[in-house]
């Protein structure tokens, strides 16, 4: 054990680790999934890409007890902000923003704001020991939708 705070200073500093490196393939899936929605319409790719992150979602529990375990410290918040940098820079590079009249930058700004609510929806989510993911998804799904449809439809 002593050998391992050779690489971490702290508990939380090797499951921030732990969680960076599924983080980083959550992130992986994502944007594989964002660029083959770069030809379909702004709420079909919001479809997909939820799809997609829900069943990562699903299919990792371990990694839910970890989230459960670390998400407020602020190792994981750093994480977290690197993360949802990376994923409204993705995101945002969707044509249904350029074709709506919204610059990049703004189209950012836009999707900064859907991933900080949907990380605030999955904080309170989280809490509950049985998740029901069906209702998670559509919540999400409706907050994406609800915000980015007064924009792009």
């Amino acid at each position: 054990m002593g050998s391992l705070y050779q690489y971490f200073r702290s508990k939380t500093a090797l499951l921030a680790a732990v969680a960076e490196m599924v983080m980083a393939e959550a992130d992986a899936t994502t944007a594989s999934e964002l660029a083959h929605c770069l030809e379909v319409p702004w709420d079909a790719a919001v479809d997909r890409v939820l799809h997609v992150t829900f069943a990562f979602y699903r299919n990792s529990p371990h990694y839910r007890q970890l989230l459960r375990t670390i998400r407020f410290t602020g190792e994981f918040a750093k994480i977290t902000a690197a993360s949802n940098e990376r994923v409204a820079d993705w995101m945002s590079l969707h044509p249904g923003f350029a074709r709506a009249g919204i610059s990049r930058d703004h189209a950012r700004v836009m999707c900064r704001a859907i991933v900080t609510a949907a990380n605030a929806l999955q904080d309170r989510i989280l809490v509950d020991d049985e998740l029901d993911f069906d209702v998670w998804l559509e919540e999400t799904r409706r907050m994406i939708k609800g915000y980015l449809g007064t924009y792009l439809s």
